[in-house]
């Protein structure tokens, strides 16, 4: 593209506010071109000042998160000052060398910012790597779900799941690049909620949806699924959503069910709310067959 030449990522949202991410493929003339150069910045609608804290890293061709380009920065956007990043962030050659693969890298954005009382925190949503999956465009596994076919990034998913990372890249099996991947005991539906949230850090809990899907079930029936799975890869932030969102439904006809799975799955933040709940309300606790527990049997996605 040349020096001082520069592409901008889609928009995304963070703290009610708009930001986009500027990348220099080759920096600037300070540098002769020997960097790529990262920037955030704030898309103003009005004038106003936001402080933030953010950082960039990149992801090695393994998944692995390199802690050597972490680059943290502390920065008040203005109108005269709305974008702020690293001219000098990573030498250009050896990011070629070490970090390109398949003719793209990984680059994570963490952002914090301050706003009253009020943190939130997030990472950037690729859009185009989602566009990849979509249109099957360099990816390179593939996975049967109960007869249905999703394909993927090896690179991705190992990013987000050290278990997926030791199938993909170690000596099991899965790690042979023509098979394709059969899971066992999960639903279709759950496994694309959580291929979603791996790419894009979200999934949608769509009523009609459920209701559509494999296994009609209700919202709550299917975040317990999806908790399962994500306990099973080890897919930690997925799996605290979860939980908290099965907080928020507790009920009479979900308590039992929910802590029955939680306690199966290791979420004792969950349990605890869930024995909570039935001290409350002083529940029989006896665990009936309900038509959500037939879709969770003991040994549910413990083995493949």
């Amino acid at each position: 593209m040349g020096i001082g030449k520069w592409i901008t990522s889609p928009k995304f949202q963070v703290g009610q506010h708009d930001w986009a991410i500027g990348y220099y493929p080759q920096g600037n003339k300070d540098h002769n071109g020997k960097y790529v150069s990262i920037f955030l910045e704030l898309i103003q609608t009005r004038s106003i000042d936001v402080t933030a804290e953010f950082g960039f890293e990149l992801l090695d061709k393994y998944g692995n998160i390199s802690t050597t380009t972490l680059k943290l920065l502390y920065h008040t956007f203005t109108s005269k000052e709305s974008n702020w990043g690293v001219w000098d962030f990573f030498e250009r050659t050896k990011l070629e060398q070490s970090y390109i693969k398949d003719d793209y890298f990984i680059l994570r954005v963490s952002i914090i910012v301050e706003s009253g009382s009020d943190i939130i925190s997030t990472g950037f949503l690729c859009e185009r790597l989602q566009k990849f999956r979509e249109e099957n465009e360099h990816t390179d596994v593939t996975f049967n779900v109960d007869g249905k076919i999703f394909v993927a990034h090896r690179l991705i998913l190992a990013a987000h799941s050290p278990v997926f990372k030791a199938e993909l890249f170690g000596s099991m099996v899965e790690s042979n690049m023509d098979s394709i991947i059969k899971i066992n005991e999960m639903i279709p539906s759950v496994f694309k909620a959580m291929l979603d949230f791996m790419y894009n850090r979200s999934f949608s809990v769509n009523e009609k949806l459920l209701v559509d899907c494999e296994v009609p079930m209700s919202s709550t029936a299917f975040l317990q699924h999806l908790l399962v799975a994500a306990d099973r890869y080890a897919i930690e932030k997925l799996k605290a959503i979860c939980e908290w969102k099965l907080v928020e439904r507790i009920s009479m006809d979900t308590v039992l069910s929910t802590l029955e799975v939680a306690e199966m799955n290791n979420s004792s933040k969950l349990k605890n709310k869930c024995l909570q709940f039935i001290d409350n309300r002083d529940v029989n606790c006896t665990f009936l067959s309900g038509k959500d527990m037939k879709m969770l049997p003991p040994n549910l996605y413990r083995t493949r």
